[in-house]
């Protein structure tokens, strides 16, 4: 397997195994941890088993919906994100999303940054 770099600080990262909270349990999967800022990454692999272990211990898998009642922000309507799905998707204060409605349902993406060369 190649050298894992870290994409903030441009460190190699070290092979770690990570535990990862999901709201009907934790599974402990191998990944990569910055030494220098913490930053944890998975591989697509690493990514891969670790849902299928989630899933052969249904803590994961289609039929999982997390509850959230709706809350509100000044006049509007809102809804917390839990934290493991922010860190997941990258997803900080000021981050862009899209939300759309298919079939009475609401789908919310974030959006992905583009990076340029200089």
């Amino acid at each position: 397997m190649k050298n894992e770099i870290c994409i903030r600080c441009k460190t190699k990262m070290r092979k770690k195994i990570i535990r990862l909270d999901l709201p009907k349990g934790s599974v402990e999967m191998e990944g990569y941890e910055c030494p220098k800022c913490g930053e944890e990454i998975f591989t697509h692999d690493q990514a891969l088993k670790g849902e299928q272990q989630a899933i052969a211990r249904r803590l994961w898998g289609s039929e999982m919906w997390l509850r959230r009642k709706v809350t509100t922000i000044g006049n509007s309507p809102a809804i917390v994100i839990p934290k493991d799905i922010v860190r997941h998707l990258h997803i900080r204060k000021g981050s862009g999303v899209k939300i759309r409605t298919i079939n009475n349902e609401i789908i919310i993406k974030p959006e992905l940054k583009m990076h340029r060369n200089p």
